[in-house]
């Protein structure tokens, strides 16, 4: 879970500092987290749109399980032989690619006898499963080491996973560009899609891709919890206001946007957990979509 904004290193002594004056003279502290934030709502609350839509809520569990497999798998390996540098790149590579991996073997999963639910409800329990065997086997302040890692802290960004959010960023934003139309198609209408000869395990392997690739560097950013909150809050407020489906990408990514900066900033200004903050506002911006909703 991220650090509590009182954890932040605060003036002592002499007259009392306005919160929003501290916050605007901090910003050589918050200027990263706050950007990688961004980031990471807009890019997860355009994601959302096909995971809600596609009935894959609990995607984002499961994925970050198997990246956390990954990781495991990389103190695992650095500590039998013995290196004590920390190796973040080499373990966020690691735990990419199991994420990867899983995402892709769940994009091609179409089964006619089990909702996609239950797919990513198996895996998710599988991974879980492993990473406590995993870590049993690890040491105790790598075991410790481990929780801020795969959930992240939001306060403190490094700048170089602010630069790996951007460019998966970046690569997402443009593969959905270039091929939405195919992506949509065969996401609502796959037989369809297949009968006029599209390649559906392909274009379903590609979104999944993309999901493969956010989560994991998104999570080690945020957190497991904001990562599943912008994944569904922002698309399903988006979808409730009745926005077409085009603009739902755009909707979802600016309430992922509001969500993501404005619970940061909260959150320092009031002193409450970030992540928790953030997932709280996503929830605020759901309630206008639910009464439209209810009203109709």
């Amino acid at each position: 879970m991220a650090r509590l904004p009182d954890q932040r290193q605060r003036p002592t002594g002499g007259d009392p500092v306005n919160p929003l004056q501290e916050f605007l003279s901090a910003r050589e502290i918050w200027e990263v987290p706050l950007t990688a934030s961004i980031v990471a709502g807009a890019l997860l609350g355009g994601l959302g749109v096909f995971v809600v839509l596609r009935r894959t809520v609990f995607v984002s569990a499961a994925l970050t399980q198997l990246s956390t497999i990954g990781l495991v798998l990389a103190l695992l390996i650095e500590e039998r032989i013995h290196l004590q540098a920390v190796h973040e790149t080499t373990q966020l590579l690691v735990a990419t690619g199991f994420s990867v991996v899983g995402a892709l073997i769940l994009g091609a999963f179409r089964s006619r006898r089990l909702p996609a639910e239950a797919a990513v409800g198996g895996v998710w329990v599988a991974a879980s499963a492993l990473v406590v065997l995993g870590l049993s086997r690890l040491l105790a302040h790598e075991a410790h080491d481990l929780g801020g890692m795969v959930f992240g802290n939001a306060v403190a960004v490094p700048p170089f996973d602010l630069v790996v959010i951007v460019a998966v960023g970046v690569l997402c934003a443009v593969l959905h560009t270039l091929f939405a139309k195919e992506l949509a198609f065969v996401s609502f209408d796959a037989e369809t899609a297949q009968a006029l000869g599209m390649n559906v395990m392909l274009w379903d392997g590609i979104l999944f891709l993309t999901l493969g690739l956010a989560i994991p560097v998104t999570a080690r950013a945020l957190g497991a919890l904001p990562v599943f909150a912008f994944l569904t809050l922002p698309a399903s407020a988006a979808l409730l206001a009745r926005t077409r489906f085009k603009t739902a990408f755009l909707v979802a990514a600016i309430i992922g946007v509001i969500a993501a900066g404005g619970g940061y900033v909260l959150s320092w200004l009031w002193e409450l957990p970030t992540g928790a903050t953030m997932v709280a506002l996503a929830g605020v911006l759901l309630l206008p979509g639910a009464v439209l909703k209810v009203r109709r």
